[in-house]
């Protein structure tokens, strides 16, 4: 009934239940996603029929599946059977909260999770910065084309791994940023990294000449493309408009980039926000007593 997701091997069978016909899904029910943070959360899946997967934290597990799968309730109701109540479920979408809290009424309680909210944006706004708003980032990119016009975006090789692990090294060095979350999120990053090429990701290094002073994982969902990874230098004044207009360029027919969550992070946060997101898709934890 549930197993645990041992290696990549099991990449295939998920990303086969997910439905590529999507517009802004959410980062959590990608398969990028779902590796990166598997060791984390002690990731299982339930069953292969439809999506669903098992997370564990907190004390708790925590079940998410989706409501556009079809026979949502249904699904709740064989999860409620087999694993009893409290039953608790996380990743909701605000359609999925809704379609719950009709049919549980009281019995039903969630809350948003604090800086769990993806940040959805305009592709094509994002592969010019035209207008006004972009101000700031064509400034920050121009200069850095002026200074570094050698530059090169490629796919990512496996016999690369050992520079972008000290790639890694060096960012975190230059960043110094010790909180939890920013501990937890470079751990799921260098966990991911052994796997990309088994995994439906697109990962790219960027370099000034033979150095690596940038790397992005992304997924494309539908016309949506996730952004998984997204580590630049910041001695490089400009490298982080640079990435994020590279990644928009790669899939030109793309509608929509999520560039996920803030976790919280006061200064990512504010970044995110400077990019202008069309949407911000929140997520919901919940609770079937």
């Amino acid at each position: 009934m549930i197993k645990k997701l041992i290696d990549t091997s099991d990449a295939g069978a998920l990303y086969a239940l997910l439905d590529t016909d999507v517009t802004a899904e959410i980062c959590d029910n990608s398969v990028g996603n779902i590796f990166m943070w598997k060791d984390t959360l002690g990731t299982e899946a339930v069953d292969f029929e439809r999506f669903c997967i098992a997370e564990h934290y907190e004390g708790h597990t925590y079940f998410a599946l989706r409501e556009r799968d079809g026979d949502y309730l249904s699904r709740i109701q064989s999860l409620i059977e087999r694993f009893g109540t409290p039953l608790y479920l996380c990743s909701m979408t605000d359609t999925e909260t809704q379609a719950l809290k009709n049919a549980f009424g009281e019995k039903f309680s969630y809350e948003g999770e604090d800086g769990a909210a993806d940040y959805i944006y305009d592709a094509d706004a994002l592969r010019s910065f035209k207008g006004k708003k972009y101000h700031s980032q064509k400034n920050h990119l121009n200069a850095f084309l002026k200074q570094f016009s050698d530059y090169t975006f490629l796919p990512y090789k496996a016999e690369e791994e050992a520079e972008i692990i000290a790639f890694f090294d060096r960012y975190e060095a230059e960043v110094g940023d010790l909180t939890d979350s920013a501990k937890k999120e470079s751990l799921a990053c260098r966990r991911l990294i052994p796997m990309i090429t088994k995994l439906p990701v697109d990962a790219r290094v960027l370099r000034v000449g033979n150095e690596i002073i940038g790397f992005a994982v992304m997924e494309r969902v539908g016309d949506t493309l996730m952004i998984h990874i997204e580590k630049g230098l910041p001695a490089y004044r400009g490298v982080y408009p640079l990435l994020v207009t590279l990644e928009a360029n790669a899939y030109p027919d793309v509608k929509y980039i999520n560039r996920e969550e803030d976790d919280g992070n006061e200064g990512l946060r504010r970044s995110k926000e400077s990019y202008h997101p069309v949407m911000l898709k929140q997520k919901y934890l919940g609770i079937i007593e």
